[in-house]
């Protein structure tokens, strides 16, 4: 669990979707303002020292993102909402950051993806068409957490279509993801969460957080789910 993140920490999470790497970018943003001297929006160098990060990134392959976990309500961006950007180009996901979730001009954003304005508008187009593709829950989540609880009680609520996105794991409709999911409800012990704002769900062994899941509810049934269950990710994840 975090605290309440200032505006570049915020923006280098969204960036980065990673809390270690985010921190990096941060500071490595205010080594160089300090090293240079020279006056300059700290957000824009974390843009900037973000962007290099994200091309070294994008030749690792895929990894889990980092939601933000809490008991109660949170309004950050969630595991379907995380991996969708880290579907992006670099470039893609600097432009969508910076304008949708920043606000940030075209004439701002151009510079730093090495466009002009129009052809930022155009990269950030693509993002944006690209993140709006992924299934969003439209119930808040008292409507999520009771169609959650229904599926942990046994009820087939999985969409026909529904995903399944885990590491090294994706799985689209219901025949390929019942199996698997079925053994979230065969669980011993799994407590409920906010997982960057959806219901979730934490399984623990022995009282230590082992996996985590998030679910993407739409028209009562489970659209998507996503799930972290590489013990040390979720370690790091879940606060005692």
């Amino acid at each position: 669990m975090i605290g309440e993140p200032d505006q570049e920490d915020r923006l280098a999470y969204r960036m980065l979707g990673r809390f270690a790497e985010a921190a990096d970018a941060v500071r490595e943003a205010r080594r160089r303002i300090e090293k240079t001297g020279e006056p300059s929006w700290l957000g824009t160098v974390v843009a900037r020292v973000s962007l290099t990060m994200l091309r070294v990134r994008a030749k690792n392959g895929f990894q889990m993102p980092d939601p933000v976990v809490s008991r109660e309500p949170n309004h950050e961006p969630g595991l379907g909402v995380l991996t969708a950007l880290d579907a992006l180009t670099p470039d893609e996901r600097v432009a969508y950051v910076l304008h949708d979730m920043f606000e940030e001009p075209f004439e701002q954003v151009a510079p730093l993806i090495g466009r002009t304005p129009l052809g930022a508008l155009q990269v950030e187009a693509r993002a944006r068409a690209r993140v709006a593709n992924r299934p969003v829950s439209d119930v808040g989540l008292a409507g999520q957490r009771e169609i959650v609880d229904a599926f942990m009680a046994g009820r087939n609520v999985l969409d026909t279509d529904v995903t399944l996105r885990s590491e090294g794991i994706w799985l689209r409709g219901s025949g390929m993801v019942g199996p698997k999911a079925a053994v979230l409800q065969e669980a011993p012990c799994m407590e409920p969460a906010v997982v960057g704002g959806e219901a979730g769900l934490v399984s623990t062994v022995d009282g230590q957080p082992v996996a985590l899941v998030a679910f993407t509810v739409r028209e009562s049934r489970i659209a998507a789910i996503h799930a972290i269950t590489d013990r040390e990710h979720v370690r790091r994840l879940v606060a005692p």
